[in-house]
């Protein structure tokens, strides 16, 4: 199976990745707005703390745009992670399945559980900024407690969130460039998130459940 290669080359890079997160804690970097303020009046050491209604952008990188096809495999073959399987068939469905959609959703946290949907995503580039904003208090502990879910957003903004019939109903304006990380109170505890993503004008954006 790709995803439990995936998960023994993940277990080599965990230190990696921790290492990066710490040196992204003191990295000032200007493309990556964390825009708490803009969304709630006061910002909570917990988002689950939100109100049921609301949500967090707890960062988002304006002028991000999806690298092609070929820059995105160059960087994969050029990655010891992935550079085994980039000619497996099986990885390369496995990979597209982030690769073709602009908007994944998680119920689950782990260091591991971020890297792949990163790298196959073509979000390297923002990489240290997703762990910097967005799991730097107890973020993780409420997502894996089923108190807090999260969508990324690829060339699209998020505009509204509503609990609506049992589900959680998002819209998103479409835009050329940009991604966003949003995190939101859970009123559902199912193993699937019930997440339906619409533009303004009623167009349904498919979204993958990322969680692996």
């Amino acid at each position: 199976m790709v995803a439990s290669k995936l998960k023994q080359l993940s277990k080599q890079g965990l230190l990696i990745v921790g290492i990066v997160s710490l040196l992204g804690g003191i990295k000032a970097v200007s493309n990556f707005i964390n825009v708490a303020d803009a969304v709630v009046t006061q910002s909570p050491t917990s988002t689950a703390a939100l109100p049921t209604t609301d949500f967090l952008v707890c960062g988002e990188a304006t002028d991000w745009q999806r690298p092609s096809r070929d820059q995105q495999q160059k960087q994969l073959a050029s990655d010891e992670r992935y550079a085994p399987l980039v000619q497996d068939k099986d990885f390369q469905q496995f990979a597209d399945q982030f690769w073709q959609h602009d908007v994944l959703s998680f119920t689950t946290y782990g260091l591991s559980a971020r890297m792949e949907p990163i790298n196959l995503s073509g979000l390297q580039s923002v990489a240290d900024n997703i762990w910097t904003n967005c799991y730097s208090h107890e973020e993780g502990n409420d997502i894996n407690a089923g108190n807090l879910a999260e969508a990324w957003l690829m060339h699209h903004q998020v505009v509204d969130l509503q609990w609506q019939d049992d589900r959680y109903v998002m819209v998103v304006e479409p835009s050329n460039q940009g991604m966003q990380v949003v995190q939101f109170a859970r009123h559902d505890s199912e193993v699937l998130l019930p997440l339906t993503v619409v533009t303004p004008d009623g167009n349904v954006v498919a979204h993958y459940a990322a969680d692996w």
